[in-house]
Parts: C-alpha cells; sequence; structure tokens
C-alpha cells in the first residue's frame, strides 16, 4: 500500500494527464466515433458529451477545465506545504504566485490571437487567466486564513457571493445575466460569448472556489489518514457535492454558477479518489504512464498546441497513408488518433529527459 504522504501521487499526474488528453485530442478521437455511429443512440450521445452544452446543463466535456483547476487547486496545497516547511516567506510564496498569474494571463493572450495596441481588437480574458489568477487567489485566501474551516467559509463565502450577484443581478440569459454586465464593465475588448466571457471577473471568482475546494482535497491527502479514510471522504464528498450542484439551481458552464462549481468539484473529488486508489493505493501504475507524461507538462501541450498548427504537421506526416488506406468514415477518427500521437511523443520526448515545462 502507499501513503499520502508519498514524495508524489501518481494519481495527481495520471488524472491531470487524462484531463489534457481530452483536450487535445482524445475528445476529438470520441466525438468522431460518436458520428461514425450517429444512427444509434449511444453514438449520438457520445458526440453531445464531447460538445459543449449550449447553455444549461452539463456535458462531459464541460468539465475538462473546471476539473484542471480542481487538480490545480490539489497541487497548489503540497506545493505550499512543501515551500513553508523550506521556510519560505508567506511574501514570498504570494509574489510567486502572482508572478505566475500575471505569466498566464499573457500566454493566454496569446492563445487567444495576436497581440496588437487596440485593446478592443483583443480578447483579454483566457483559460489560462483564469487558471492563474484563480489559483494566485486561492492560494493567497490559503496562506492567510490557514484552517481548514475557515477555508471552508470563505469558499462557501465565495460561492454565495457569486449566487447573489447572478440571482439579484441579471437573470440566467446571455444577455441579462449579471456576468454580462460586470463583463461589459469590466472586462475591455472581446468577448468570447458576445455580450459576456466565460472567463470573465465573475468567472474567476467561481474557479476561485473551485481552487479552494481543490486546496481543501488535498488536505485529505496531506492528513495521516488510512487509505480506506481517503478514499471515502473523497468518493462520499465527491458524491454529495455533485448531488447538490445538479439539484438546488442552475448549472451553467458559461457563466460558472455555484451549482456548476459544485458539480465539477464533485466529478473532480470521485475521479481522483478512484485514480489515488487504483494508482497510489493498489500500485496498478503501468496503465496510467501514458496519462503522466501528459500530465507532467499538461499546460505546455496545451499551450504549443493552441500556438503551433500541429494539424499541418500531422497530415503531412500521416495524410496520404491515412487516405490511401481508410474508408472515408474513418478518417476523422484517424486524424485525430494521429494528432494525439505526435502531441503525446511532444511529451514523451521531455518526460523522458527528465524535462517539466512549468509556469
Amino acid at each position: 500500500m502507499s501513503s499520502a504522504n508519498d514524495k508524489r501521487l501518481y494519481s495527481v499526474d495520471a488524472l491531470r494527464g487524462f484531463d489534457m488528453l481530452l483536450i487535445i485530442g482524445l475528445g476529438s478521437i470520441l466525438w468522431n466515433v460518436g458520428a461514425l455511429h450517429n444512427g444509434s443512440s449511444w453514438g449520438r450521445e457520445l458526440q453531445a458529451q464531447m460538445g459543449h452544452a449550449a447553455w444549461e446543463g452539463l456535458h462531459a466535456y464541460d468539465l475538462i477545465f473546471p476539473v484542471f483547476v480542481y487538480i490545480s487547486g490539489v497541487c497548489l496545497n503540497f506545493s505550499q506545504r512543501r515551500q513553508l516547511s523550506e521556510e519560505r516567506s508567506n511574501l514570498r510564496l504570494a509574489g510567486k504566485m502572482w508572478l505566475r498569474a500575471l505569466i498566464l494571463v499573457v500566454l493566454g493572450w496569446l492563445v487567444n490571437g495576436p497581440l496588437v495596441w487596440e485593446l478592443s481588437s483583443m480578447r483579454l480574458a483566457s483559460v489560462l487567466g483564469l487558471i492563474g489568477i484563480s489559483g494566485a487567489l486561492g492560494g493567497t485566501l490559503a496562506m492567510l486564513l490557514r484552517g481548514n474551516w475557515r477555508l471552508a467559509f470563505a469558499t462557501l463565502a465565495i460561492l454565495l457571493g457569486v449566487w447573489a450577484a447572478q440571482h439579484w443581478g441579471g437573470d440566467y440569459t446571455p444577455r441579462g445575466c449579471a456576468n454580462a454586465q460586470i463583463d461589459a464593465q469590466y472586462c475591455p475588448g472581446k468577448l468570447y460569448g458576445g455580450s459576456y466571457d466565460p472567463e470573465g471577473p465573475l468567472c474567476i471568482l467561481s474557479a476561485t472556489a473551485l481552487c479552494l475546494l481543490g486546496y481543501l482535497s488535498g488536505r485529505v491527502f496531506s492528513n495521516a489518514l488510512s487509505a480506506a479514510r481517503r478514499i471515502c471522504i473523497m468518493l462520499g464528498g465527491g458524491i454529495a457535492l455533485l448531488a447538490v450542484g445538479l439539484s438546488v439551481g442552475p448549472v451553467i458552464k458559461n457563466i460558472w454558477t455555484p451549482c456548476f462549481v459544485l458539480a465539477s468539484a464533485g466529478v473532480g473529488a470521485i475521479l481522483l479518489g478512484v485514480f489515488h486508489l487504483v494508482c497510489d493505493v493498489l500500485r496498478w501504475r503501468a496503465w496510467s504512464y501514458p496519462l503522466r507524461v501528459v500530465g507532467c507538462n499538461a499546460l505546455f501541450i496545451y499551450m504549443l498546441t493552441n500556438l503551433i498548427d500541429l494539424s499541418k504537421l500531422t497530415s503531412r506526416v500521416f495524410g496520404g497513408t491515412l487516405q490511401a488506406l481508410l474508408p472515408a468514415d474513418w478518417l476523422g477518427i484517424a486524424y485525430s488518433s494521429a494528432y494525439l500521437l505526435l502531441a503525446w511523443l511532444l511529451c514523451f520526448f521531455l518526460y523522458r529527459r527528465g524535462v517539466f515545462i512549468r509556469v
């Protein structure tokens, strides 16, 4: 059996890698599998799950980046404990977190499109910016509040504040929601949703609560608990969060409603509990190696696949062979698989050389 206090939890890297694989190609493969069988109900459902919900509702694809934020919170707990044990000052830790946030904001601008001087032509909000700022906010609160109960109350206060703003500050429509009003005032430039941005200021607050829920989950692994108790807490807590999130209010990913945050944290906790059981407790790790290869350079491969047109390289390397050997119906699956293979090989090249590019 493995202790939760091991130097590294295989489950965290494996789950982060699985999450990122869905973004960079696995989701596309599954969508194309569904398209190949769209005459069946399960094929259509698979296609639907590999795409975003139009507005209200929850699809598997909606959970990818929120689960990544949740995992970031888990890792933040480990990182802070390690650095505090090395007697690093809070001011130094805060400076490091906010510098990381600034770097991710700038990288998010690059992912969004070319940098220009005219702000109205740029989209300033971004996925990377949301990850960076919510992580810095969550980490700063964690340093200031310390105790589990204080962090739990802070998380609840954030969620209640967002709920109050969305419930009384507008309706739950794309143009009438509180997010749209706040984004129009405080998020200059282009908005991804037209009238709102799913990575705008209010969404960042929601993501901060999700990061803190991940941070609190990390405390479960840091405490001297038995493996059985850790698994029960993660699975039981995850099921409870998911049930509450799906039952008490609207679940809307585009504006990160509190119920969406709770549901995302629930799914993240369930997945992490299962991965922890398999990888760290039972030590069945061989199968997770391809996931861990990606998980150790997750943000790097996300940025690379967004900044470089890897699809052209895929077409040049595999295109002629695939068209010659496969029927047209299978080309979507084949191209997506080839694209994912190239991205994975890039991660493998870095992994084998011990290069881990983190921001």
